[in-house]
């Protein structure tokens, strides 16, 4: 593949993504939640002083940028698509730049295998894509990580200069402290280069700080208001500072994931559950052998990947310093969840991609063939076919276009508080009360209302389908209420037996927004998989978000899960 030819495929690679952000779930609440931090600056004309919460603390992420990086393009482009064209350009921008990165770097690895890769894999596909902070990881990390291996002496390959590497290693590195949490991982990659360069270079240390600093000033610039204003611990972030030992059994689990990061890994995201994954291959049949085959070799592939790191079929110092590197990268990711208040989750540790990358791209150096080659190739066609039908049936249920009126009523009328209140950790006590420029008719009846009193489930359907084994549930329900609208409904599913003794309850949350007056229905509502015993199923609601009501919206009466 040569460079002449790659922008056809990179547009059409963005094009693809942006397909995958556009039908990617947009309802639940820490998407709705990212997206309101750059909406209400839009729509306030505020300063987005903070950026995602850090949920598990009560804090948040210090720093303008990601109110920016999703108000931003509201200003330029008032619709409710505008933040997902910008997050895909800025992450197929930076795949691009680590694609030419790794063909430079090792030019005897098939170009098509390495673009098509990052493009396609689904870690990068479906979380560099949608609106929420994790998917803005990757552009600050892929600046960060080409800058570190480029800066930092025993790694260089030569293909950047050095003060160019060291800027956009604080590029990088102060983007993602506004970003995520994960930035925590990244200083010491900052001391290494450093001391390796005083080791190597020590009469160039100092020209390679200022670049760092340089680099670090341009995101810095809109950290620094918050800093200033709330002092050195704004956000509360230190809060998630908390000693937890960590198991052996914790390690195995971060070495699978991390090299899962460079595998076609679907179960994480066909569903959050078995009974979801079910019943998206029930409503797309067609994609099952695709689905098959993606995860066979997405099983395979991190258990080679993991038996390369100790077999001697390549023993060149480039593939000494990427195993070194690696086994480093994991033992320092394992041993910072000791000090962290969450579990190592993946995404917690995603900021490291680029590491698996080059770690990757040895392995398939190591075990390369043609028949591999045509595998791989193989692979990611059938990827492509996969992600196609998880698109198609996500688009009309859970992504923006459930109710796309409403988001851009929301942006026309200025008004962010039709999504619902942004979740603000600093703040000591909501008030629910409206403003001014909020179009309740009757605040009273606002501050009264009640989910339990205004919602009513009209009617539910329970079919369970293949062969009874996963809980299908169709449900219609109302809001009564003229003065607020709900969302994030939240329910209790009671599951009985032919004796009409229930045989098991379970919660769920419907995510969508439904105004005064209407009524919704839901298809394909999912908990799980079937209970044993059960023959019926009643619903009822419990609780939901209050928010204030859309005037101008057109929104459908119907919804599927």
């Amino acid at each position: 593949m040569r460079h002449a030819s790659l922008w056809p495929f990179v547009l059409a690679a963005l094009a693809f993504r942006l397909l995958a952000g556009l039908s990617s779930t947009f309802w639940s609440e820490d998407e709705r939640q990212v997206y309101l931090i750059g909406l209400r600056a839009f729509a306030r004309g505020e300063w987005p002083w903070f950026g995602a919460d850090v949920v598990w603390t009560g804090g948040q992420l210090p720093g303008a940028l990601q109110g920016l990086l999703v108000g931003g393009p509201l200003a330029l482009w008032p619709v409710p698509e505008a933040p997902f064209v910008l997050l895909n350009v800025l992450s197929a921008g930076t795949l691009a730049l680590l694609a030419w990165y790794c063909t430079r770097r090792y030019p005897d690895l098939p170009a098509w295998l390495v673009w098509g890769s990052l493009f396609t894999l689904p870690w990068t596909l479906n979380f560099s894509t949608q609106i929420i902070n994790t998917s803005y990881i990757l552009p600050g990390a892929v600046v960060f990580f080409v800058g570190f291996f480029e800066a930092t002496p025993t790694l260089r390959a030569g293909l950047l200069r050095s003060s160019i590497a060291w800027a956009l290693m604080g590029a990088g590195l102060l983007t993602l402290v506004q970003i995520h949490m994960s930035w925590v991982l990244l200083p010491p990659y900052v001391l290494f280069a450093a001391l390796d360069t005083l080791r190597r270079e020590p009469r160039r240390i100092a020209t390679r700080m200022l670049a760092f600093a340089a680099g670090a000033a341009v995101p810095g610039s809109l950290l620094l208001p918050t800093l200033v204003r709330f002092g050195p611990w704004a956000g509360g972030v230190d809060r998630v500072i908390e000693l937890h030992p960590q198991p052996v059994s914790a390690f195995l689990e971060i070495v699978a994931r991390f090299l899962s990061f460079t595998a076609f890994e679907t179960n994480r995201f066909l569903g959050l559950h078995t009974g979801e994954r079910l019943l998206f291959l029930w409503r797309q049949p067609w994609v099952v052998p695709f689905v098959a085959l993606t995860t066979l070799v997405g099983l395979a592939q991190p258990i080679a990947m993991a038996i390369a790191g100790f077999l001697p079929a390549d023993r060149s110092a480039e593939w000494r310093r990427i195993r070194r590197l690696v086994a480093a990268t994991l033992l320092w990711i394992y041993a910072s969840f000791f000090f962290s208040v969450r579990g190592p989750l993946a995404h917690a540790f995603y900021a490291v991609l680029p590491v698996a990358v080059l770690y990757a791209c040895c392995c398939w150096r190591a075990y390369g063939s043609p028949r591999l080659a045509r595998v791989a190739a193989v692979t990611l066609a059938a990827g492509l076919v996969m992600h196609a039908g998880l698109f198609l049936d996500r688009l009309p249920r859970r992504s923006l276009y459930v109710d796309r009126p409403l988001v851009q009523a929301a942006i026309s009328a200025g008004n962010d508080r039709f999504l619902g209140d942004r979740r603000d950790s600093l703040q000591e006590a909501h008030d629910p009360r409206p403003r001014a420029i909020d179009p309740v008719p009757d605040v009273n009846a606002y501050l009264q209302a009640e989910a339990t009193t205004d919602l009513e489930v009209t009617s539910v359907t329970w079919s369970p389908v293949i062969r009874g084994r996963v809980s299908r549930l169709i449900v219609s329900v109302r809001n009564r209420s003229e003065a607020a609208a709900w969302l994030d409904i939240r329910y209790v599913a009671d599951y009985r037996g032919a004796d009409g003794r229930v045989v098991a309850t379970r919660e769920g949350i419907i995510k969508v927004v439904l105004q005064p007056g209407s009524t919704r229905t839901w298809d394909d509502l999912t908990d799980g998989l079937a209970p044993a015993g059960a023959t019926n199923a009643t619903l009822r609601i419990v609780g939901a978000e209050k928010c204030i009501p859309a005037t101008t919206t057109s929104a459908p009466d119907r919804a599927s899960a």
